[in-house]
């Protein structure tokens, strides 16, 4: 059991402890203990970029060279040329043969003399038992379509498609222009986040420098000088991360508008303020270029069962050739003939084969049909979910702007207390990770918004207007 000088002895000890803990912490450690303020390997901020552009050269850029766009280009020139092949279906064909033929058969004798024009009653009696005759044969045979619905129809399908495949490069350049603005938005959301990682860096030096300025004096602690280094250390590696995240955005830039170099955005503010109602983006949704396509493939589909049909009307074609025969050498004139006329071909029976092509042309439509359909309905809850997908980005950029003011006024008031000891450094720190989190919640939200914004007018189809960009891909 404890007595009263065992309880005395005790106390004396912990007041001696307690006086060498004041010692150490006001004399010692502020000329032997305290850490450097920044290490010397921290990386330097950001090097600025030469290559700066603006949101409207970045987007005429991209649809000039992009690859992805300059590919779609030369795939709408190679499908356009379909037209070209189908229109040939109803053009004459022409050709040239020249053909070789030694014979002693009677009846090819006969015919090869009368063809050269050297045929003679003397010849009569060689019939049984002929020589040996050449003959060169040239010749000039054309065949041109008087009534084919099969080729009429295919010359409507070709156009179609060149349509629709022009439609659907309109729909790429949107989505490349959507996506040279989420570059763009980026680099300027990554030099936010560098500006906040740098103001966070500098408030972190200023507790520092506060933390030191306490204990030199007596009044604060080496524990607080301690947290506030681990707090700078924090801060510099924020900044690291964020320089690193700029120079990715810079170049993810750069590769949208089809270069390998890193571009910078300029100072210009992006103002967003849709300036339609949910209405007009609905219906613009619904006429937008890859429905438009999807539509165009539609009308093919249903274009498909006509060209099935007409397998079963006839196909009416002149044609004819004009032939020279010569025994000597290719390309003679010694004999000359001409044939003309008109043929019909009607396919009576081809194995049941026309009825299983209309049966899958049917099919195939009806399966377009609902593709279309669900197209549609896709494209009416993009913008829905576009529309409150810009609601919410919108209240967040308010709500983000309010706690970054009252984080900032908080740490005010808190360094202030901190700098009167009237507040311990766990409460100055916490306040500044709140305040760091609020920066960069800020800059989030502040790109967030206008990516949100963009996308609804991609979804409603108005993107393109929306940058002043016409239909030839220029601004």
């Amino acid at each position: 059991m404890l007595n009263q000088n065992t309880i005395c002895a005790s106390s004396g000890a912990a007041v001696a402890a307690l006086f060498l803990v004041i010692f150490l912490n006001s004399y010692v450690c502020p000329a032997y203990c305290q850490p450097n303020e920044q290490p010397s390997n921290v990386i330097t901020p950001n090097v600025p970029t030469p290559n700066v552009i603006t949101l409207n050269e970045a987007i005429a850029a991209a649809l000039r060279d992009n690859p992805r766009v300059r590919a779609g280009k030369w795939a709408v020139e190679a499908i356009g040329k379909d037209v070209s092949i189908a229109w040939g279906g109803l053009l004459p064909r022409l050709e040239v043969q020249e053909g070789y033929s030694n014979t002693n058969n009677p009846t090819y004798f006969f015919m090869s003399k009368l063809d050269q024009g050297r045929f003679t009653s003397a010849d009569l009696a060689d019939l049984k038992d002929p020589a040996p005759i050449n003959n060169y044969r040239t010749s000039f045979n054309f065949e041109m379509p008087v009534f084919s619905m099969k080729a009429y129809l295919a010359i409507d399908m070709a156009k179609v498609r060149a349509d629709g495949r022009g439609l659907q490069q309109t729909r790429l350049e949107e989505m490349t222009v959507l996506d040279v603005f989420k570059a763009y938005t980026g680099v300027k959301t990554a030099k936010a986040f560098y500006a906040a990682s740098a103001k966070g860096l500098e408030d972190a030096k200023e507790h520092m420098r506060i933390a030191k300025v306490r204990l030199d004096k007596g009044a604060g602690l080496y524990s607080d000088v301690l947290q506030a280094q681990t707090a700078l250390s924090e801060a510099q590696m924020r900044l690291v991360t964020a320089v690193k995240n700029l120079g990715l955005a810079k170049r993810s830039l750069g590769l949208m508008i089809g270069s390998e170099q890193a571009y910078d955005s300029a100072d210009e503010k992006i103002t967003f303020n849709p300036p339609a109602t949910p209405d007009e983006y609905l219906k613009g949704a619904m006429s937008r270029s890859d429905v438009a396509a999807m539509e165009k493939n539609h009308e093919n589909a249903m274009k498909s069962v006509e060209a099935a049909k007409a397998e079963y009307l006839p196909t009416i074609a002149l044609g004819g050739n004009y032939q020279l025969n010569e025994h000597r050498y290719p390309f003679g004139d010694e004999g000359k003939s001409y044939q003309i006329g008109v043929f019909m071909k009607l396919n009576v029976f081809d194995g049941l084969q026309r009825e299983s092509k209309l049966a899958k042309a049917r099919l195939e439509a009806g399966e377009a049909g609902q593709l279309l359909s669900g197209m549609k309905q896709q494209a009416a809850y993009e913008v829905y979910e576009a529309l409150v997908s810009l609601e919410e980005a919108q209240r967040r950029l308010e709500l983000s702007r309010d706690a970054l003011n009252a984080a900032e006024e908080g740490v005010r008031l808190i360094a202030k207390r901190y700098a009167n000891s009237l507040a311990p450094m766990v409460s100055l720190l916490d306040g500044q990770t709140a305040l760091d989190k609020a920066r960069a919640n800020a800059a989030a939200a502040e790109g967030q918004y206008l990516i949100e914004a963009a996308m609804l007018e991609y979804t409603g189809g108005r993107i393109l207007r929306f940058f002043g960009v016409d239909n030839s891909g220029r601004n």
